[in-house]
C-alpha cells in the first residue's frame, strides 16, 4: 500500500522528494507485520521535456519551459498527451495493480512490474502539479506498463535524488529493508492512494 502526499515535479531543483509512504503488510509472510518506508510516487521535473533545451546545441535559446529553470534536465519521458508537441510527465493513477519481480531487475536490483496496462495521470499545463486543469490528464494506454518498483537514488545525501520518471522508487539506504521483506520471485497487490 501506498500513501501519496501530493508534491511540485518541480520540488528539490526536479530530483523529486520521498515525502511519500510506502506500507509492506504481512511481509516476508508474517501476518499482522507492518513496515512503512519513505518514498516517491511522483516523477521528477528532470525527465520532463519542458527543461530540456530548444536546441541542445545551443542551451542560449532557452528552455522549452522557463518555469523548469533551475532543473538540471536528464532526458524525456513521458507522452504527448494534449497534443501541442511536448511529452506530458505522468504518475501512476490511484488504483489497485499487481506487481511482480522482473527478471533481471533494473538498475542492478530487484525490480517489479505490472503485466497489465496501467493508468497515468499527466501534467499537460506543464506546472509540475497533477490536477483537473490538466487538459485530456488521464492517460490509459500511454505508460503500458513502464511504471516499475524500484530503488532510487540515496537520501542521507545534501542533494538527494528519487530517479522517478513516474516509478514508485524507495531510496536507496532503505531499500535492502524493503526488499528482506519481499521474497524471490513474488507477486503482490499494490494499493496507491492520495492522502492529500
Amino acid at each position: 500500500m501506498a500513501l501519496r502526499k501530493h508534491s511540485s515535479t518541480l520540488a528539490n531543483q526536479g530530483r523529486g522528494s520521498y515525502d511519500d509512504q510506502i506500507v509492506v503488510l504481512n511481509g516476508s509472510g508474517r501476518p499482522g507485520w507492518a513496515r512503512v518506508f519513505r518514498a516517491c510516487t511522483e516523477p521528477g521535473a528532470q525527465y520532463a521535456q519542458r527543461a530540456a533545451y530548444k536546441d541542445p546545441g545551443n542551451p542560449s535559446k532557452g528552455r522549452h519551459d522557463p518555469r523548469y529553470t533551475d532543473v538540471a534536465y536528464r532526458k524525456s519521458d513521458g507522452v504527448d498527451i494534449d497534443k501541442d508537441g511536448i511529452r506530458d510527465a505522468g504518475r501512476l493513477a490511484e488504483g489497485t495493480y499487481e506487481y511482480f519481480e522482473m527478471p533481471g531487475g533494473f538498475l542492478g536490483a530487484r525490480a517489479f512490474r505490472v503485466k497489465a496496462t496501467q493508468v497515468a495521470e499527466r501534467d499537460s499545463d506543464g506546472d509540475g502539479r497533477f490536477t483537473v486543469y490538466d487538459r485530456s490528464r488521464i492517460d490509459r494506454q500511454g505508460v503500458g506498463n513502464s511504471m516499475y518498483i524500484h530503488r532510487g537514488g540515496p537520501d542521507n545525501v545534501s542533494n538527494p535524488n528519487t530517479w522517478s520518471a513516474g516509478c514508485q522508487t524507495i531510496p536507496n539506504d532503505d531499500y535492502a529493508t524493503f526488499l528482506a521483506n519481499i521474497p524471490k520471485g513474488s507477486s503482490f497487490y499494490y494499493v496507491l492512494v492520495n492522502s492529500r
